[in-house]
């Protein structure tokens, strides 16, 4: 197993050194972190540079964001008026540029009394953005046009996929729980936010992924500086991706972080990913290279990270189905009955719970909205997994239809029945006994 292991760790490695050769390059003249140089560079390729240029500038000082003892209270409210966003990073970015305006107008000093910073900080920012940006120009990537350079820095979508390109594989999953959210790493399991982080004192985060700049362990693991993405910016912008087992399954990090979607959407993003490393390779090496050329790749990179609404249903090692959109000619007869008697009730909800507390797991939960339509349409959760139901006419129906899917699901479709359910709770114990 560990020689498995070893060995596949080198073939990645043989992988990644020949694609990184040219950004290699580039990195050995920027004299910062290799994760913070790669963010200044894709922010020169993506026309996104003065964001980029504050945020790696930040990453590389003491944190200008104070936090007295005495008046944490005061300071977290200075700090989340930066960001509703779910980013660190973000908030960064909007504290230097009020900070500079106030600068214009002789009150540096009084804005970060006020807002909780430290001039200190925000003086080595300001003076480290242009050390950086000198060092670019030197390298052709930046020229002294900065209308050119800073085309789309307004984009934070567009901005939040640098910071992924930077910061993998600093990569976490988030699940959402009724009144809060639990976050989980390849190598830690579940971690903790600091305790001055924006998203730390968020109740629900409405992305699938946390990128962070670095890990403190105390009695517990803790992450810092992190900023929310979608699917679609961990697929374009993250580690290598794999194709699956099957058509529409991709892999990352080695198969431990799977995405099941239609194998058309799945060829699209795999298709993407090709062109847009392709492009960066060529920028490298052709550095004044105009992008002209490759606006229709740029802009349906663009539209997909912008356009996606984080409805992503993607968690370590399991699928989790979507269930698919009521036919408008006919509707198909569910393979399970909904309201079949069975052990715990005799709806699906009972049968559901009864099932998974039976297999040693937590109740499900349920979150369930109102549609345009006046229809309503639930999502289940247990152990990580939301699955999520067909649209009914009132919530209680809406939450038994979920759970019906998620029944569906458990049981391969094509069993029902008191004797299957009770096997299936056996395999279930059976099978978390093993993971444990």
């Amino acid at each position: 197993m560990i020689l498995d292991w070893c060995c596949y760790v080198s073939r990645v490695f043989c992988v990644i050194n020949l694609k990184c050769h040219m950004t290699g390059r580039y990195l050995t003249v920027l004299p910062m972190e290799p994760k913070l140089g790669k963010m200044l560079i894709l922010g020169a390729i993506f026309k996104c540079l003065e964001p980029v240029l504050t945020i790696v500038a930040g990453l590389s000082v003491r944190d200008p964001f104070l936090a007295p003892v005495d008046k944490r209270d005061l300071a977290e409210a200075a700090k989340s008026q930066f960001s509703h966003d779910h980013s660190d990073h973000l908030a960064l970015v909007r504290a230097y540029e009020g900070w500079k305006a106030a600068e214009r107008d002789l009150a540096g000093y009084d804005y970060c009394w006020k807002n909780f910073l430290s001039f200190q900080s925000m003086k080595a920012i300001d003076s480290l953005r242009d050390e950086f940006f000198s060092l670019l120009k030197d390298t052709g990537l930046a020229d002294c046009n900065t209308t050119m350079c800073n085309a789309w820095s307004y984009d934070d979508h567009l901005i939040r996929a640098v910071i992924c390109y930077g910061l993998y594989p600093g990569i976490c999953s988030v699940v959402n729980n009724v009144k809060s959210f639990s976050l989980k790493t390849m190598e830690d399991g579940q971690v903790l936010l600091y305790s001055n982080s924006i998203n730390a004192r968020e109740s629900e985060i409405p992305y699938p992924w946390l990128v962070f700049n670095e890990k403190i362990k105390v009695n517990s693991v803790f992450l810092r500086d992190s900023t929310a993405v979608c699917d679609s910016v961990l697929l374009l912008f993250g580690g290598s991706i794999f194709q699956g087992d099957a058509d529409g399954h991709l892999k990352m990090m080695g198969g431990y972080l799977e995405f099941f979607m239609e194998p058309a959407v799945s060829d699209m993003y795999q298709c993407l990913r090709r062109e847009l490393d392709e492009l960066i390779q060529k920028k490298l090496l052709n550095p004044r290279m105009e992008m002209h050329m490759y606006h229709d790749l740029l802009s349906a990179v663009r539209l997909l990270v912008s356009n996606d609404h984080c409805e992503g249903r993607f968690v370590f090692g399991r699928q989790v189905l979507m269930s698919p959109k009521p036919s408008p000619v006919a509707t198909q007869p569910t393979l399970i009955p909904r309201t079949e008697s069975g052990p715990g009730g005799d709806n699906s909800k009972s049968q559901l719970q009864t099932l998974l507390t039976r297999a040693g797991y937590a109740a499900p939960t349920y979150k369930t909205r109102q549609l345009k339509n006046n229809q309503f349409r639930s999502t289940v959760e247990f152990n990580g997994i939301q699955i999520i139901g067909q649209p009914c006419n009132n919530k209680k129906s809406a939450e038994k239809e979920a759970a019906a899917e998620a029944l569906q699901w458990l049981m391969g479709g094509t069993h029902t029945g008191v004797e299957y359910i009770n096997q299936m709770s056996l395999l279930l114990k059976k099978s978390k006994k093993d993971h444990y």
